[in-house]
């Protein structure tokens, strides 16, 4: 019998207001004999190169400087390579240890942009790149043993910034990620089902599970107590960026008969009549036409509440595949 194993792993970049770090996978595979088992292990080691020498789990550091109001600076170029032995996806980034400035905040003025290859993997603030607050990317598959990315970064302070943000300064710790090509992404396969996590804190409370079907994505939400008498839910859907494109809204109250129904859709790019609700199963569900043809997938922040003066609780940001 073969067993596989699969091993996330992660590359810390440090960040001056700069990027450092990174981390290890493995991938495992056992081989049966007649006698015993021997295991082979290779390795997924995401690194880069400093001074023209391969290291692992960090990554050459890039300043920031001489930033100007309405003027995008290029902070540079550095290398991700992969000095392990198994081919890998890029996927996330999320930023943490952010030490920024008392009020008002640089980060307040300041919008970063990254890509990997000339692909863009983000746009926003660094404050957006908690973890919290997703990260992901439209994978970057079949990175190979030896191989090497450009990450370009670039800053832009908004033209608005005023004398007062003169010489002030911030740094943050950068995260890249990696995982094996095989690992699947949630909602790959088709049909089946993934269960999204559970909203925190106590009574009330939800859980969602998400599936594909062939032409919609759909989101089914199941409740702690079940249904009661108004119930609220809401999806935040972005694409590399730091905050939501799109906002999906449904309410449905049946304190009054008949019952009352609310669907609002805002931000760009999913319309009202792409959107399905099953009233009765809890489902909200999208169709894959609505997104853009040249995404991937997309990130995905899941609310509700279920007391129209409740406290709206909250699944965070995570991807989730088109499959298409």
């Amino acid at each position: 019998m073969v067993k596989k194993k699969l091993i996330v792993g992660i590359l810390a970049v440090t960040l001056i207001c700069a990027f450092a770090g990174a981390g290890t996978m493995a991938y495992f595979s056992s081989r049966a004999t007649s006698t015993n088992n021997t295991f082979v292990a290779g390795t997924l080691v995401l690194g880069g190169v400093i001074d023209g020498a391969d290291v692992q789990n960090r990554f050459a550091t890039l300043n920031i400087s001489n930033l100007k109001p309405g003027e995008p600076v290029h902070l540079g170029s550095t290398i991700l390579k992969n000095v392990g032995t198994l081919p890998f996806k890029l996927y996330r980034m999320t930023a943490s240890n952010i030490v920024d400035t008392p009020e008002p905040k640089l980060d307040s003025v300041l919008t970063l942009t990254v890509k990997i290859d000339g692909d863009r993997v983000f746009t926003g603030k660094l404050s957006e790149l908690v973890a919290a607050n997703g990260g992901y990317f439209d994978p970057i598959y079949n990175v190979m043993p030896g191989e090497e990315k450009v990450m370009d970064l670039e800053i832009m302070m908004a033209a608005t910034a005023g004398n007062v943000f003169q010489g002030m300064a911030a740094k943050c710790d950068l995260t890249v990620y990696a995982a094996q090509n095989e690992m699947p992404e949630p909602g790959d396969p088709q049909g089946s089902h993934v269960n999204l996590g559970t909203a925190p804190g106590g009574r009330p409370t939800f859980s969602v599970v998400g599936y594909n079907t062939v032409s919609q994505v759909c989101f089914d939400w199941n409740w702690d107590p079940e249904d009661t008498i108004y119930e609220y839910y809401k999806l935040e859907i972005k694409h590399e960026t730091g905050i939501p494109t799109t906002t999906i809204e449904e309410e449905r109250s049946i304190i009054v008969h008949p019952s009352t129904r609310e669907v609002i859709v805002s931000g760009d790019g999913i319309d009202r009549n792409d959107i399905i609700v099953d009233w009765n199963g809890d489902v909200i569900k999208i169709k894959k036409s609505a997104f853009p043809s040249d995404w991937d997938g997309f990130e995905v922040r899941l609310s509700g509440k279920q007391l129209s003066n409740g406290t709206i609780k909250s699944i965070p940001y995570q991807w989730w595949s088109l499959n298409r």
